[in-house]
């Protein structure tokens, strides 16, 4: 298969720094387009049992949006074609299904979490979530 369109998921995690320089080898070999995409997490239940408002995920998405672009400059200096995006709502579903469907992803590059067995059972990992529901191929880094 001829990889055309990677998205590479971030979080400011180590896992995902290197999920994001393989895309980019990835993406420079292939002459591939690569999607690096942030996704602030929007709970429902942190919501109603915090009360926490809008107004707290838009300035995280205000903080995400710097942090990525440290990534864009370096994909770009790489001659990588390269779209940044950040989003706010469910980062399993994003990543597994709205965002690859709608920008027609080929691959998708994710960092392994490094979460403990107690972490996985209350939340699920993400890249558990995305192989599972993905309906493209998964590269989960280490």
């Amino acid at each position: 298969m001829a990889y055309q369109r990677i998205l590479v998921g971030l979080d400011g995690s180590k896992p995902a720094d290197r999920a994001f320089r393989v895309g980019c080898s990835l993406a420079q070999s292939l002459s591939a387009r690569l999607y690096v995409l942030w996704i602030v997490n929007r709970d429902r239940g942190m919501d109603s049992s915090f009360g926490v408002n809008e107004d707290f995920y838009q300035d995280l998405y205000r903080q995400v949006t710097q942090k990525i672009k440290p990534y864009l400059e370096q994909a770009q200096e790489q001659k990588v074609e390269v779209v940044g995006k950040v989003l706010i709502g469910n980062v399993k579903t994003i990543l597994a299904k709205e965002f690859p469907q709608e920008q027609q992803i080929d691959l998708i590059i994710l960092g392994n979490t490094g979460i403990n067995a107690v972490e996985k059972m209350v939340q699920g990992s993400h890249s558990d979530y995305v192989i599972r529901h993905a309906s493209c191929d998964v590269l989960v880094v280490k």
